[in-house]
């Protein structure tokens, strides 16, 4: 056995033992806590890897991760039944789940649409306020935290708990916000 295949099977070892989920060698991925690309940027879209997000690896060197599902589709390697049919279906699905759980009472939460303002594709891409997630389509998002009943400014921050990202619930858990997290200004 070369020195070459010696240095890549050694590496292949050191990465499955960082990332026990995953192989370490080129192909499909699942996003765990111990990935090391967890929370950082797909070249591809600009969004963030999430824990549980399938990916696309190429262990390079350099390192290439790409989203690997439907709504993600960054590999090119994904089937789907086109943009359109999966926006209805997420779009169906999406408002059964908010008329199951709506948010509550004076709370200024959107849904957002292919097209929302926070989704528009600049680099880096906008991120709740609280976890830095970038915003991504069809997820919740309470605009304006510290008056959600009268919103002034448009500070993102999720609160979706079907996806996990219950953000918006964390962030008032300690009650209402004495300060405005865009503006500094007391809140009244």
């Amino acid at each position: 056995m070369s020195d070459d295949d010696l240095v890549r099977r050694f590496e292949r070892g050191r990465r499955r033992g960082r990332d026990p989920v995953n192989t370490g060698v080129d192909g499909m991925a699942v996003t765990t806590t111990d990935s090391v690309w967890l929370a950082d940027f797909c070249e591809e879209c600009g969004h963030t890897f999430r824990q549980g997000d399938p990916v696309f690896v190429q262990y390079g060197p350099p390192l290439v991760i790409r989203h690997h599902s439907t709504a993600l589709p960054c590999s090119h390697a994904v089937q789907s039944d086109g943009e359109a049919a999966d926006d209805a279906r997420a779009q169906v699905f999406h408002e059964a789940l908010d008329q199951a759980n709506p948010s509550p009472t004076g709370t200024h939460a959107e849904r957002l649409q292919p097209g929302h303002e926070l989704l528009v594709d600049v680099r880096p891409r906008l991120h709740c306020a609280f976890c830095s997630k970038t915003f991504r389509p069809y997820e919740l998002a309470v605009f304006c935290p510290c008056s959600p009943e009268d919103p002034k400014c448009r500070l993102g921050v999720h609160r979706d708990p079907g996806r996990g990202n219950d953000c918006y619930d964390a962030w008032i858990a300690n009650g209402p916000l004495s300060r405005c997290p865009t503006s500094f200004q007391k809140v009244r």
